[in-house]
């Protein structure tokens, strides 16, 4: 069974589905992989300390991680390290985008 079999109300547009694989990646690595075993303690994922800390210190901790995720990237020179650390980011940015929607619905 594939991510098509299981994700409800996605529109599949041909073309995109090496997209539609690494987003699905990204989030295997928030909830089953490091990033789950190392930091989600069995709370769901806007209770963990990835959107808990930016809540309490603001989006620029969750830009900071990215940076740095970034940089230590470019150090790297095997390419699965490598896209480990972009499915981190990728998975920073999401935490900010939940984050931005937060506040925009405060604001409402």
């Amino acid at each position: 069974m594939g991510y098509k079999d299981i994700v409800k109300g996605v529109k599949f547009v041909p073309g995109y589905e090496e997209l539609f694989d690494i987003l699905m990646e990204a989030y295997e690595v928030a909830a089953s992989g490091k990033g789950h075993k190392r930091h989600g303690q069995g709370e769901p994922f806007v209770q963990q300390w990835i959107l808990r800390g930016s809540r309490r210190f603001g989006a620029g901790s969750l830009n900071y991680q990215i940076g740095k995720k970034n940089e230590e990237m470019l150090t790297m020179e095997e390419p699965e390290r490598k896209i480990r650390e972009l499915l981190d980011i990728i998975v920073y940015a999401a935490a900010e985008v939940i984050l931005l929607r937060e506040l925009e619905g405060k604001k409402k």
